[in-house]
């Protein structure tokens, strides 16, 4: 029995034709979801830094603390120079104070996941607003 062009396309076209529409789709798939928001580098930086009524050693310890809380692991820490870099299951972070006044700290939030700089607003939320919370319930008074 000699093949037809119907049973060649019903027995090799076909699975060939399916797999390369499932890849496309799970493509477009994998693609869509690693897309990140675009920001103005002035509402990145809105997104990214805040600056706190706390002199610069307790917020700085207040960083390493929220860190902990969150279950970082701290990579790398630099009091003097103001930067903290740290890992979790869900990505890194770098963070960076500033002493901005004798009584004012600024520290600005960057994250990443797989190597790569990714901006995180949720995660940069959630660091910058347990940074606040441990310096509010600390015993240190403001302005200290």
């Amino acid at each position: 029995m000699k093949p037809t062009a119907k049973s060649f396309l019903n027995s090799t076209m076909k699975p060939i034709l399916f797999a390369v529409v499932l890849a496309a789709g799970a493509t477009s798939l994998m693609s869509g979801c690693a897309v990140d928001e675009q920001y103005s580098q002035t509402a990145l930086n809105a997104l990214q830094t805040r600056e706190f009524d706390y002199a610069f050693d307790p917020t700085f310890d207040a960083t390493v603390g929220a860190l902990f809380d969150l279950g970082y692991t701290i990579r790398t820490s630099d009091k003097r120079g103001g930067f903290l870099s740290a890992v979790s299951q869900n990505g890194m972070v770098q963070i960076k104070l500033d002493q901005a006044g004798p009584k004012r700290t600024s520290v600005r939030v960057s994250t990443g996941f797989a190597g790569q700089t990714r901006v995180n607003k949720e995660r940069i939320d959630e660091i910058l607003n347990t940074i606040d919370r441990r310096l509010t319930a600390s015993s240190v008074p403001r302005n200290q």
